[in-house]
């Protein structure tokens, strides 16, 4: 395998066959309007000719939309690697920016449920495109957003969910993390200032940042910290945040699940992508595939021809 290029550099994008040169695929940058006025721009990746060989091959014009992790953006985790080798193979990708995105969360916007309006506008674009087929992609935190979509849309042509990095729930995520690492201050006393001031709804405090250290890691710089203001961490981090409670929203999903984990993954235990996968089982879905990568952290670094391969396998079988 190669190097992973710089994303979304005119080589970004993998082969199958390891070592062979690739044309690059094209990039279509395109805005989004959701329901609510909300506008967010997304980057279509397509290979035509691709594509229309696949459209052959099947006789359906399966698209997938793929959700951003909390960074919203193409540095981290599989957006940075995982849609040209899948344009590749003849599934295109929207990759869909959301009101949780970038700087989302901490100034208002970002409240977790709204979002699912987003990916709902992607989906309509993609419609209207001819794509008759989906499948339903997120990575880390936009795993959680890709499952409550998928589980509350009722989209006819939702023919997958492919989950990467997804947490058994992103509120009890954040509290292990916080006792894991000792955060400042604890998930406790978040909760109880936000508890005083979220019920408010034109109450300042509520949008007011603040920064919770030793949250993602041993010591106190910003690559373990994270940011929220009171209002978007109740509704995504909070325990009463249930619509980002991966594990009560997995069962309702009819579609069949992929989920891709690492096995030294330490932002989200290994053994949560089973737990997932028990629940939907549980909930009645008789499709539903864990697939491990050894060696894989949260980000797929240095893994990521193998994460690509057991995507591309499923999506295969499946779309």
């Amino acid at each position: 395998m190669r190097e992973a290029p710089a994303w979304p550099g005119p080589d970004a994008c993998f082969s199958l066959k390891k070592g062979v040169h690739q044309v690059p695929v094209e990039y279509q940058l395109v805005t989004l309007t959701a329901d609510d006025g909300h506008e967010h721009d997304a980057l279509f990746v397509i290979d035509e000719r691709a594509a229309r060989r696949r459209m052959r091959m099947t006789g359906r014009s399966t698209a997938c939309m793929h959700v951003h992790g909390i960074m919203g953006n193409f540095l981290v985790g599989t957006l940075r690697f995982l849609s040209a080798p899948l344009a590749r193979e003849g599934f295109p990708v929207l990759i869909v920016e959301t009101r949780m995105g970038n700087i989302g969360q901490l100034v208002g916007p970002g409240i977790f449920d709204r979002a699912r309006q987003d990916l709902t506008a992607g989906s309509r674009w993609l419609r209207e495109g001819g794509w008759d087929h989906l499948i339903s992609m997120g990575y880390s935190s936009g795993a959680s957003l890709s499952t409550r979509w998928a589980a509350t849309a009722h989209v006819p042509w939702l023919r997958g969910l492919a989950l990467l990095g997804a947490p058994w729930g992103l509120p009890e995520a954040m509290e292990v993390r916080a006792a894991t690492w000792g955060a400042t201050p604890s998930y406790d006393e978040i909760y109880a200032r936000a508890d005083a001031v979220v019920h408010d709804p034109s109450g300042p405090e509520a949008d007011r940042l603040f920064v919770i250290e030793h949250s993602r890691g041993p010591s106190a710089q910003p690559q373990h910290s994270e940011v929220y203001t009171y209002r978007t961490w109740w509704n995504s981090r909070g325990p009463k945040a249930t619509a980002a409670k991966t594990h009560l929203q997995i069962a309702q999903v009819r579609a069949p699940i992929l989920l891709v984990q690492g096995t030294t993954d330490i932002i989200v235990s290994p053994q949560e992508a089973e737990q997932l996968a028990e629940v939907a089982r549980q909930g009645g879905n008789d499709d539903v595939e864990v697939s491990v990568i050894e060696g894989a952290d949260h980000f797929f670094a240095g893994r990521e021809f193998v994460t690509i391969e057991a995507v591309v396998r499923w999506l295969r079988e499946h779309a």
